[in-house]
């Protein structure tokens, strides 16, 4: 059975086609060196966040909002949690406190979900309908974005989307 959770905090400082959605996320992609598949990609791991990272992106440019940036200190903290998940076999949230300190954000959001064959499908499927992940997903405050995916002794995928916006 698969299920989701997401929570969001924030420190004190604080419709368009698909085509549209893919080239933008290519776009940004070209535009921070990450256009070519980087090694982790080639793992299911690594292709299961690039499913979730680009159904994330897609999601917000149906909305007409601006694809979120890839970075790699958001996405160790999703990584990080996902492999906590995976091990304990359980959803969780991280101290999104510490997350923002540690990447020097003034805003950001989680969401974790349990059990979702596909990057796509845990989006389209899961967070997209739950009005907390949907907001993370869709909120205009956050410009970055971090995914990992792990699977548990148990076989389920457990992933982490931790979101933020710089200080």
């Amino acid at each position: 059975m698969a299920a989701v959770c997401a929570v969001t905090t924030r420190s004190s400082l604080c419709g368009m086609a698909r085509l549209a959605a893919v080239a933008a996320t290519l776009a940004v992609l070209a535009a921070t060196g990450t256009a070519a598949a980087p090694a982790q990609a080639q793992t299911p791991e690594g292709r299961y966040a690039q499913q979730a990272f680009s159904a994330t992106n897609a999601q917000r440019t149906d909305e007409g909002l601006p694809v979120l940036a890839k970075n790699k200190c958001v996405r160790r903290a999703a990584v990080r949690q996902a492999t906590r998940m995976a091990q304990r076999e359980q959803m969780f949230h991280q101290d999104l406190g510490a997350v923002l300190a540690s990447c020097h954000l003034s805003a950001a959001g989680e969401n974790v979900a349990a059990g979702y064959p596909s990057g796509t499908s845990v989006v389209n499927n899961g967070w997209m309908n739950s009005e907390g992940h949907r907001a993370n997903i869709l909120s205009p405050s956050f410009t970055l974005l971090g995914i990992g995916a792990r699977k548990g002794h148990d076989g389920r995928w457990y992933v982490a989307q931790v979101f933020g916006r710089k200080a």
